[in-house]
């Protein structure tokens, strides 16, 4: 994750403090959301696509900030559409390998987010 992810999730962190806000304990941004707020649904040992699925049973959206051509990101989007729920993006800079991911979902109708505060409208 990148200073960009983590400065993002921190504003996004500012606005979602008024809602539940919840994880699987995973790597990478989940950590960091963790620490800054979020509360713990389970601890996950399992394989990423058993995560994925998971997540996308239990969470009502997603919000995607960074990924790159092969991350895992994207599969993980394709759960949340298969099972028809929200896909929220944070498109980013077309010369960062990070912005692949949101900023292709962008392209296929994800959801944009432009500012922070669009979360609240998406949880409301």
């Amino acid at each position: 994750m990148s200073e960009y992810g983590k400065r993002v999730i921190m504003e996004m962190m500012k606005v979602l403090v008024n809602f539940e806000v919840s994880t699987i304990k995973v790597s990478g941004c989940n950590s960091f959301i963790i620490e800054n707020g979020a509360k713990v649904i389970f601890e996950n040992k399992e394989n990423f696509e058993q995560v994925n699925e998971r997540l996308a049973e239990y969470a009502d959206c997603l919000v995607i900030i960074e990924g790159g051509k092969r991350s895992g990101t994207l599969l993980l989007a394709q759960k949340f559409v298969e099972k028809n729920k929200r896909v929220l993006v944070v498109p980013g800079r077309i010369v960062d390998e990070g912005s692949f991911a949101p900023n292709w979902l962008a392209m296929q109708g994800a959801e944009m987010i432009l500012d922070v505060n669009d979360l609240t409208e998406v949880l409301q």
